[in-house]
C-alpha cells in the first residue's frame, strides 16, 4: 500500500538531510510506527507520503500511485491527522467543519450529511456534533481530526502523534478507533513518542535518526537488542528510615557478589540492572541478612524506552 524507495529531502538553509536515502514499504492492514527523536524525520516523511511537500529525490507510491505523477489520486487515497492542528474553524461546529472539508474533498452533498454523521458516530463525537470547535477539548479535537480524516473513506491513514497531549481516556478512546480501523484492513502509518501505545499497538516499527531509517522489526525483535533484564524490589521502608552507610555497604556487596550491571533505588523501590550472569538468590540472601524488609519483588524485562534509549543515544 505504501512504498517509499530512496527518499530524499532537505530543507534550505539547514546543514544535512532531513530524510536521506529512505527506503520501506507498508503492507495492506498493516499498523506500522514510526519512532526516533525530535528532528528525526518523522513528521517530514509524514508530509511527503500526504503531498503537502515533495522529495527531493526517490519514488512514493501509495496504493500503486506515484505521489508526483498522480497526486490528486493520492490524496483522494490518504487520510491525514497531524500532531498540530490549525485547520479547523473555531466558530463552526464539529458537524460543519467536516461539510467544509467534505466539500474540499469534492463528496457529493446528497452523500456528504449521512458521512458525516457516521463518522462523528466512529470517533464517538455524535452528541457534540453541535458543539462550536472552540468548546472541544483537546481529545475531542483530535477525535475530530480522526473524523475529518475518515470522510473519504481512504485506504491509508497517516497519523502524526494522535495522542500527544490528551488525557488517559482520550488516548483509549483513539487507540480503539485506530485497532477498528485495522480490522477494516485500513492502512496505517503512525508516529508516537509514547513507547507503552507504540509497543501494543504496532505491527512493525521503524526507527529513524538523523534522517536515516536504521531499522525496522517487530517489538521482540527490537527487545532482543538489549540483553538486560532488571530486577525490582520493593521494600515496606523507604530508605530514608536505613542508615546510609549501611545502604552503601550493602549495595557494594550486591555489586561484588551477583554480578549485576546498576543498581539505583528511590523511596521504597531498589532496580538492579542484570544479563544472564547475575546471582539473584545471592543478592536477596544479602538483603534479608542485612535487615532490610522485602515486600515484594518483580522481573521486568527490557522495554521499547530501554531499546529507544540505546538506539537513540
Amino acid at each position: 500500500m505504501i512504498n517509499l524507495n530512496n527518499i530524499q529531502f532537505k530543507y534550505p538553509k539547514k546543514e544535512g538531510f532531513a530524510l536521506d536515502d529512505v527506503s520501506f514499504s507498508i503492507s495492506p492492514g498493516e499498523i506500522f510506527t514510526l519512532l526516533g527523536p525530535n528532528g528525526a524525520g518523522k513528521t517530514t516523511l509524514i508530509r511527503i507520503l500526504s503531498g503537502l511537500i515533495l522529495p527531493h529525490q526517490g519514488k512514493v507510491t501509495i496504493c500503486d500511485h506515484d505521489i508526483q505523477l498522480k497526486e490528486y489520486r493520492v490524496r483522494r487515497s490518504v487520510g491525514l491527522v497531524i500532531g498540530d492542528e490549525r485547520t479547523f474553524y473555531f466558530r463552526l461546529s464539529g458537524a460543519q467543519n467536516l461539510e467544509f472539508f467534505g466539500g474540499l474533498y469534492g463528496i457529493k452533498r446528497s452523500v456528504l450529511k449521512n458521512r458525516v454523521i457516521e463518522v462523528l458516530e466512529k470517533v464517538g463525537l455524535q452528541d457534540d456534533a453541535k458543539l462550536q470547535y472552540m468548546r472541544f477539548s483537546t481529545g475531542m479535537k483530535k477525535r475530530l481530526s480522526m473524523a475529518r480524516a475518515l470522510l473519504h473513506d481512504p485506504d491509508v491513514l497517516l497519523l502524526d502523534e494522535p495522542n500527544s497531549g490528551v488525557d488517559p481516556h482520550s488516548a483509549k478512546s483513539i487507540r480503539e478507533i485506530i485497532f477498528s480501523l485495522k480490522k477494516q484492513d485500513k492502512t496505517i502509518l503512525l508516529t508516537t513518542h509514547d513507547m507503552e501505545e507504540a509497543e501494543k499497538m504496532s505491527d512493525r516499527i521503524g526507527f529513524i535518526k538523523n534522517g536515516k531509517l536504521i531499522k525496522i522489526g517487530k517489538v521482540e525483535e527490537y527487545k532482543n537488542l538489549i540483553n538486560k533484564k532488571r530486577l525490582e524490589i520493593i521494600f515496606n521502608n523507604t530508605f530514608s528510615a536505613y542508615d546510609k552507610a549501611l545502604v552503601r555497604d550493602m549495595m557494594n556487596q550486591i555489586k561484588i557478589v551477583s554480578h549485576c550491571d546498576s543498581i539505583d533505588f528511590n523511596d521504597n523501590k531498589m532496580r538492579i540492572s542484570y544479563n544472564g550472569s547475575f546471582d539473584m538468590n545471592r543478592t536477596l540472601h544479602i538483603l534479608s541478612q542485612s535487615g532490610y524488609d522485602i515486600s515484594k519483588t518483580n522481573t521486568i524485562e527490557a522495554s521499547l524506552e530501554d531499546v529507544f534509549i540505546k538506539l537513540a543515544g
